[in-house]
């Protein structure tokens, strides 16, 4: 299927609904600005990461992991530009309109970030 493994989609599944249970049992418990951290961890990234060794070997494996790892970097930096952006907007605009803001923003920046990249 696409080329992943059935054990890399569990290993994606089973970290990423940790790292997503994590975050909101903290936010719950201790509040929204220590949920925020615990929801940018990079369980993602380490799961991505651990099913390409299920799915690559050898230089494959290399490859693959510098790709993603280069791809890691792009979203990280999208994503701080997006709160960053978004953040100012909310403030200003509300949280309904603001969600719809982020993605859009999201989309645009990582577009705008993959466009450079390649160039």
């Amino acid at each position: 299927m696409f080329g992943i493994s059935i054990v890399g989609l569990l290993i994606r599944f089973i970290i990423g609904g940790i790292a997503v249970a994590a975050a909101s049992i903290v936010a719950g418990k201790v509040g929204g600005k220590i949920g925020g951290i615990i929801a940018t961890m990079p369980a993602v990234f380490i799961a991505a990461m651990l099913s390409l060794s299920v799915d690559h070997k050898g230089n494959d494996l290399i490859t693959a992991g510098m790709n993603l790892s280069s791809g890691a970097v792009m979203g990280i930096t999208s994503c701080i530009l997006t709160v960053a952006i978004t953040s100012v907007y909310v403030s200003k605009h509300g949280f309904k309109k603001g969600a719809a803001f982020s993605v859009a923003c999201w989309f645009l920046i990582s577009c705008a970030l993959f466009t450079i990249k390649n160039l």
